[in-house]
C-alpha cells in the first residue's frame, strides 16, 4: 500500500469517527427533534469508518488481479 493510500484510508476513518461524535452530540442534549438527525449522522460516520477500512483494500486487490490478467 502506498503512502497516499494509507493517508486516504486514515482520513476516511477519522472523518467517520468525527461524524459519529457529532452525531452523538446532536443525539443527546438537543431533544427529540434532533435525535433522528443525530442517529443519521452517527450512521453516516460509522459507514465512513467501515468504507475507509474495507474500500481501499478492495481496490488494491482489484488492481493486482488486473495486473495478473494483463501479464497472461
Amino acid at each position: 500500500m502506498s503512502y497516499t493510500e494509507t493517508h486516504k484510508r486514515n482520513l476516511i476513518k477519522y472523518l467517520g469517527l468525527g461524524l459519529s461524535l457529532v452525531g452523538v452530540a446532536l443525539y443527546d442534549p438537543l431533544g427529540f427533534l434532533f435525535s433522528g438527525m443525530g442517529i443519521v449522522v452517527i450512521a453516516t460516520g460509522l459507514s465512513c469508518m467501515f468504507a475507509g477500512y474495507i474500500y481501499l483494500d478492495e481496490s488494491e486487490k482489484i488492481n493486482k488481479a488486473v495486473d495478473r490478467f494483463e501479464n497472461k
